[in-house]
C-alpha cells in the first residue's frame, strides 16, 4: 500500500513539475516580457501609410522610454525620452483609464489585449454584475513625434511648422493625398507653444480649443483626480444653459461628424447631397456642449440597465473639441445678428424707447472653467515632458491636431520591429471559412517581415 501511494505521489510531483516547466513557468515569463520589455500591437487604420501599412504586426520596447512600476502610476528610469521622428505607441489622452473616470470605484483586474480591459465594480448598481468590461479601451494609438516639450509648432494649409520652420518632407514612407480645406484641423492649427515641465498654465487668457486641449493634460498627469471643463452660456451675465440655438452652423468636416449627426437629429432634417466644405445649419441645443464637454466622453451604454450574464460592458463616446470653435463661432454670430438688428433699427428710435435699445443690445458670452475633484482651479503647473504626434499619412489621421498633446505619462513604447504583416483589404480571406485559408501564403507581406521601423523611408 505504501509503495502504491508512493508511485501515486510521485507521479503527481512529475505533473507538477511538468506543468511548472512547459506551461506556469513559461506564461509567467512571457506575462513578465509583456509588462515590462514589449508592446505588441496591430496596425488597424492608414494613418501612418505608408511606411505602416493596416495588417502590420509590430513589437514596441517598453524599456526604451521607462518601464511601468507595479501598482503604480510611475514608470522606472528610461534610455531616453520620445525624440521628433520617433514612432511611438502610447493612451489614447484623456480616455478614461478606469470606468467613468472612477478609480475608487473599480479595480483593475487584466488586460485582454486585443480584447480590452476587465475591471471589478466594488458598487454595482442593483442586478448589475460586478465583472466590468472595457472592450475599446483604454486604446492605444501609433503615430510620429513631430514636436516636444519647448517646442513651437503650427500648421498653415496642410503644411506643419515646427519653431518657424516648414516641416515640407513627410518623415518615413509618409505622403499627402488630399487638398487643403480651410475648416479642418487638419489643415490649420495657430501658432501655439507646447508646454514644458515647469510651465503655468493659466486658464482665463486661453483660447477654448486649447483649454480642452489642457484638461485633456491634466487628466494624463493626474490619472487619480476628477477633471472636468465647465462650460455656461451667458446672456447679459445670467445663465442660459437650456438656450437652443436655431440657426447653428456647421462646417462638413470629419472631425464634426458627432455635431452633425446631432444637428440633423434635433433638427430632424437630413441632407441627401453635402461634401466636404459645405456649411449646414440648424437647430441644436447648448446642452449638448455642456454635457460632452464636461470629461469628453458620455457613456453609449445606460448603467441602470440591468446588464444579463456575468458581466457588465462600457463604451465611451467621444466628443471631439474642435467643434468648440463652431461653438465659439455661434455665439459670435448671435451678438452679430442682435448689433444688426440694433443698427438697422436705430433710425426709428427716439429717447422714450431706452427700455426696446436695451433689449436688443442683449449680450451673449461663454463662461469657461477648470474643476479638478469639484474644485475650481484657474492655472495648472506641467508636471512631465508633453508631445505632439502626427500620422505620416498626414490628410487622413487623427492625431495631435485634433485631441491635442500626450503627456509622458501616456508613452508607453518606441516602435521596435515589424515580426508580421497581413493584407486582407478585399476580405477574400476569413479565419472563420476553412475554404478561404489556402491564401494565407499569398496575404503575407513577406517583404516587411523582420523590418526594423526606425529605418522604413530613411
Amino acid at each position: 500500500m505504501a509503495i502504491k501511494n508512493k508511485r501515486i505521489i510521485d507521479k503527481f510531483k512529475k505533473i507538477v513539475k511538468s506543468l511548472l516547466r512547459e506551461i506556469i513557468i513559461p506564461i509567467f515569463f512571457a506575462l513578465v516580457v509583456i509588462q515590462y520589455v514589449v508592446q505588441a500591437f496591430q496596425i488597424p487604420s492608414g494613418s501612418m501609410e505608408d511606411s505602416l501599412l493596416t495588417g502590420d504586426f509590430l513589437l514596441g520596447l517598453k524599456f526604451t522610454y521607462g518601464s511601468p512600476i507595479p501598482f503604480s502610476d510611475s514608470k522606472f528610469p528610461g534610455l531616453s525620452t520620445p525624440k521628433v521622428g520617433d514612432i511611438v505607441i502610447f493612451r489614447y489622452p484623456g480616455e478614461p483609464l478606469y470606468p467613468d473616470y472612477n478609480r475608487k470605484r473599480y479595480t483593475h483586474l487584466a488586460n485582454a489585449l486585443m480584447f480590452g480591459n476587465f475591471y471589478w465594480d466594488k458598487e454595482p448598481l442593483a442586478n448589475n454584475p460586478r465583472l466590468v468590461h472595457y472592450p475599446m479601451g483604454p486604446k492605444d494609438f501609433i503615430k510620429r513625434c513631430v514636436a516636444i516639450s519647448g517646442d513651437s509648432i503650427q500648421v498653415k494649409k496642410g503644411i506643419l511648422f515646427r519653431n518657424g520652420q516648414p516641416q515640407k518632407t513627410l518623415p518615413g514612407r509618409g505622403k499627402y493625398t488630399a487638398d487643403f480645406r480651410s475648416f479642418s484641423s487638419r489643415d490649420h492649427l495657430p501658432s501655439m507653444q507646447i508646454p514644458k515641465p515647469g510651465d503655468t498654465l493659466v486658464f482665463d487668457s486661453m483660447p477654448l480649443d486649447l483649454l480642452w486641449w489642457v484638461r485633456s493634460l491634466m487628466v494624463q498627469e493626474n490619472p487619480k483626480d476628477n477633471i472636468e471643463l465647465e462650460l455656461s452660456l451667458l446672456k447679459d451675465a445670467q445663465e442660459q444653459n437650456e438656450y437652443v440655438f436655431e440657426n447653428f452652423k456647421v462646417p462638413v468636416e470629419g472631425d464634426r461628424n458627432f455635431l452633425l449627426h446631432t444637428l440633423f437629429a434635433y433638427s430632424q432634417k437630413f441632407p441627401q447631397q453635402i461634401q466636404y466644405g459645405d456649411t449646414v445649419s440648424g437647430r441644436i441645443p447648448f446642452q449638448f456642449f455642456k454635457e460632452h464637454t464636461k470629461t469628453g466622453f458620455l457613456s453609449r451604454i445606460d448603467e441602470r440597465a440591468s446588464s444579463s450574464g456575468f458581466k457588465r460592458v462600457v463604451d465611451y463616446e467621444y466628443f471631439e473639441g474642435r467643434q468648440l470653435l463652431d461653438l465659439e463661432y455661434n455665439i459670435a454670430l448671435l451678438n452679430k445678428s442682435k448689433h444688426e438688428t440694433l443698427t438697422d433699427s436705430l433710425e426709428v428710435l427716439t429717447e422714450n424707447t431706452s427700455d426696446s435699445l436695451h433689449e436688443k443690445t442683449s449680450f451673449y458670452e461663454l463662461k469657461k472653467q477648470i474643476k479638478k475633484n469639484g474644485q475650481l482651479v484657474s492655472k495648472y503647473v506641467v508636471k512631465s515632458p508633453v508631445y505632439f504626434m502626427m500620422g505620416d499619412n498626414r490628410d487622413n489621421s487623427a492625431d495631435s491636431r485634433f485631441w491635442g498633446f500626450v503627456s509622458q505619462q501616456n508613452i508607453k513604447a518606441k516602435a521596435f520591429i515589424i515580426y508580421f504583416s497581413f493584407e486582407n483589404a478585399d476580405q477574400t480571406f476569413s479565419l472563420t471559412n476553412p475554404l478561404t485559408w489556402w491564401r494565407i501564403p499569398f496575404k503575407i507581406r513577406w517583404s516587411r517581415l523582420g523590418k526594423i521601423i526606425h529605418w522604413i523611408g530613411v
